[in-house]
């Protein structure tokens, strides 16, 4: 099974809020600003393979990944 993991954006927002790789309404991953912990994730944080994050054009290397329990 392929492993999935939370992804948070190296780099803050304009105000310091740790930017997180999300799951749009429509289907597709985007970048969003949360104040949810990384060690504390919500249901708004989606978990991601390597392979979707590459797909949607975002290079894994820009983030921090926390694997998935």
């Amino acid at each position: 099974m392929t492993k999935r993991y939370y992804w948070k954006n190296k780099r803050t927002d304009d105000e310091g809020k740790p930017i997180y790789l999300l799951k749009s309404p429509f289907g597709y991953i985007s970048q969003d600003s949360i104040w949810t912990k990384f060690s504390d994730m919500s249901d708004s944080v989606t978990a991601f393979t390597e392979e979707e994050v590459i797909k949607w054009g975002y290079n894994p290397e820009n983030y921090v990944k926390k694997e998935v329990e």
